[in-house]
């Protein structure tokens, strides 16, 4: 997942829409801008071909063809491409946690975030088999790329697209020929930890040595440095530390 902005940006442009809306809007606008020809079309004003979401919440429509019909079916944890361990929010996987502007405050840490796959059908319909292909060739080569395929969400970030599979159908509606396209493509994300964690590193360790029969403190109240008094770590490290010493 590539990121856009500067790292330190606290102002992204557009905003975050939030969890699935933001997979959704990249894919349709990705998928917009695809025309058409045919002989009755004019050579200067291609036919453009509309993208819809399957059972839209707040459309009436009247179904045109050619057109592009969008379906989320479903999500998996992607458990090949966890990590495990802590990193702070300047990593900018969703674009929708508040940055601090200032590089000298360190950032709180959190868990890395366990990522999701979205899977979505493209179904690309059409009443003449040259819309079709036209349709099929377009994709192909640029929006719908079997390798190199990206979709770019509103809040800033690049999602790689994979293309699972492709299938082309062909029947009779209404006494009318359809010709369809269907592509199975996947968006990955990544869902963030609910827990949060400390703002600062591990400042030092208290080990107690107890005898196991009597209960005897053998060892006790001494503090371990996190970091020696050398002082190996580099300023140029964000986060707090101390070193201290007690016999």
């Amino acid at each position: 997942m590539t990121v856009l902005n500067p790292p330190y940006d606290t102002s992204p442009n557009p905003p975050f829409l939030g969890l699935y809306t933001e997979e959704d809007m990249g894919l349709k606008n990705l998928l917009q801008g695809v025309t058409v020809t045919d002989l009755n079309s004019d050579t200067h004003a291609p036919r453009p071909v509309p993208v819809w979401f399957h059972n839209p919440e707040r459309e009436e429509r009247r179904i045109t063809y050619p057109n592009i019909v969008i379906n989320f079916m479903g999500e998996r944890a992607a458990s090949e491409r966890e990590h495990r361990g802590w990193v702070q929010v300047w990593y900018r996987y969703l674009q929708n946690i508040p940055f601090n502007a200032d590089e000298n405050v360190a950032p709180p840490s959190m868990e890395y975030p366990i990522p999701m796959d979205f899977d979505y059908t493209v179904t690309c319909s059409a009443r003449i088999n040259q819309h079709i292909s036209q349709i099929s060739a377009t994709l192909a080569l640029g929006r719908l790329h079997p390798r190199f395929a990206s979709v770019e969400c509103p809040g800033g970030t690049v999602r790689r697209l994979q293309l699972l599979g492709t299938s082309r159908t062909n029947s009779m509606e209404a006494d009318k020929r359809l010709f369809r396209q269907i592509y199975r493509v996947r968006i990955p994300t990544e869902v963030e930890a609910p827990v949060s964690l400390l703002t600062t590193r591990v400042r030092h360790v208290v080990l107690s040595i107890v005898e196991r029969e009597t209960g005897e403190i053998l060892v006790g109240n001494q503090t371990v440095s996190a970091i020696g008094d050398a002082d190996l770590l580099s300023k140029n490290i964000s986060g707090q530390y101390q070193s201290e010493t007690r016999e």
